[in-house]
């Protein structure tokens, strides 16, 4: 019994490790040229690498589920890919295509992003594995973006104009008939920028009126709810990995705030994350987000402790962005 407790004992310490030695993606423009570029560093923001080094803009980098890949876009609207993050060729990094918010889906073959056709913004998908590969159309005619795939990869929803609005809609994946695309959202306002949970049974997505207030709404068993009533104007809503939580930002007169909430919408607070407005953010785990906060001169990387409060920068100077964590 004792040798079967110290067994286990281990595993929790490696497990935790192995947590903790995850690395943060983000673009800086602390390189070798002056634009944006896509860095790797560890979560206590040593260990700072540069992984390109293009005349772009770098944007919004992505790993790849094994961990070892990553994509990113650039101001120029092409999509790349770095194919092994650890042995990155500085003179050379792959070209997918053009286009806009890359993505992996879940066993890393294809990229998922935006790009335009017949001059309307689409989704489509590309393999990764195969140069020169021709990318696949999966919507068209209806604007599509801000596409996010379930955890088992059998769904995504987005957000696509549908009866003269802008709705989150849902495309299951393994659905062969005409009604694989069915519109979700239940109100009239522009909907944006949706997540859905771990285990799939609730969605949660931002809807703006006419005076460009925002309000999360969460859908759960064909039903539609308001959150944030009585809040400032709310966006980007993120469930944290157990669906337990939803992070998302207030938009203020003064500033962009970060905020949490349980999933029912209970308890909502400001967490007073440092470094100024808030950019974009992620979850890490079920505590902890990782975020971009700054001004016009300048940004800041940080990680915020949900339940403590904690704070802590670990990229600052200049401007730096777009944090994303290791699978």
């Amino acid at each position: 019994m004792k040798l079967i407790k110290f067994i286990l004992f281990c595993a929790l310490i490696i497990n935790y490790a192995n947590a903790q030695n995850k690395k943060i993606a983000f673009c800086s423009n602390n390189g070798t040229n002056g634009f944006l570029q896509v860095f790797s560093m560890k979560e206590d923001g040593t260990g700072k690498t540069q992984l390109t080094n293009l005349n772009e803009n770098c944007m919004r980098p992505k790993w790849s589920p094994d961990g070892k890949q990553i994509t990113f876009y650039t101001d120029r609207g092409y999509v790349y890919l770095i194919r092994d993050s650890e042995k990155p060729n500085l003179n050379h990094t792959f070209l997918v295509w053009g286009g806009y918010y890359p993505s992996f889906n879940i066993d890393g073959t294809e990229i998922i992003f935006n790009s335009e056709f017949e001059d309307i913004l689409s989704v489509f998908s590309i393999d990764t594995a195969s140069f020169g590969a021709e990318p696949q159309l999966w919507t068209d005619g209806s604007y599509s973006n801000m596409q996010i795939l379930s955890q088992d990869g059998k769904k995504m929803v987005f957000s696509a104009f549908n009866e003269g609005t802008k709705s989150i809609m849902i495309m299951d994946l393994e659905d062969t008939t005409e009604n694989y695309i069915t519109k979700i959202s239940l109100n009239d306002e522009a909907n944006l920028e949706p997540d859905i949970s771990s285990d799939n049974s609730k969605i949660v997505y931002a809807s703006f009126d006419n005076n460009l207030k925002g309000t999360i709404r969460i859908l759960e068993n064909g039903k539609e709810k308001a959150l944030t009533k009585g809040l400032g104007s709310s966006n980007v809503p993120r469930f944290s990995p157990d669906g337990k939580k939803i992070a998302f930002v207030v938009i203020g007169d003064k500033a962009v705030s970060l905020y949490v909430m349980n999933a029912d919408g209970s308890a909502q607070r400001n967490l007073n994350a440092d470094g100024g407005n808030i950019g974009t953010f992620l979850w890490i785990d079920n505590n902890r987000i990782a975020y971009d906060a700054g001004s016009e001169t300048s940004t800041v990387i940080g990680i915020i402790n949900t339940e403590t409060g904690d704070n802590e920068i670990i990229a600052e100077g200049g401007f730096n962005l777009h944090p994303a964590v290791q699978k």
